[in-house]
């Protein structure tokens, strides 16, 4: 039993030792504050390309089976980190950015739509703007499917 520990308490921590731990806790969330950039919440995001074209991680084409929801024409599709894709026809497709044009932040969907969880801009499911602060439209990508091989690759 360590001195001053209560009868039947070998593991128990004391009191010192618990201010010790609290006051390194706190000290280092003060530190980690310190190297934050004053933003809570979504911030603004920094492609890998700068500009978007390959949304980062996105492959070069992919088979549009493997996305359920594409299955739908109108639906939305969000097939990488960056980009989402909508069927439009039986062999037609859009893609479009997933970077608000407002100040650069990724956009979340939400009920077949795009909505800025930055400052609250929200666009339609072809990418137009119903809601700023935004005032352009999404990026679209162009787009091109081979119904043979079910592939659908995505441009600039």
């Amino acid at each position: 039993m360590r001195p001053g520990a209560p009868m039947g308490c070998e593991d128990c921590v004391s009191r010192r030792e618990f201010l010790a731990k609290s006051a390194l806790v706190a000290a280092a969330a003060a530190v980690a504050v310190g190297c934050g950039n004053g933003q809570i919440g979504p911030t603004a995001v920094t492609l890998p390309n700068g500009n978007g074209a390959s949304g980062g991680n996105a492959a070069p084409g992919f088979k549009v089976g493997n996305y359920a929801g594409l299955a739908t024409v109108g639906r939305l599709v969000q097939v990488d980190s960056y980009r989402a894709v909508k069927r439009t026809g039986a062999t037609t497709f859009a893609a479009y950015s997933m970077i608000c044009t407002h100040q650069g932040c990724l956009t979340v969907l939400q009920s077949n739509a795009f909505y800025c969880p930055c400052h609250g801009a929200s666009f339609n499911n072809s990418g137009q703007v119903t809601r700023g602060p935004a005032n352009q439209p999404l990026t679209q990508y162009s787009t091109s499917y081979d119904p043979t091989t079910d592939l659908l690759t995505i441009g600039s």
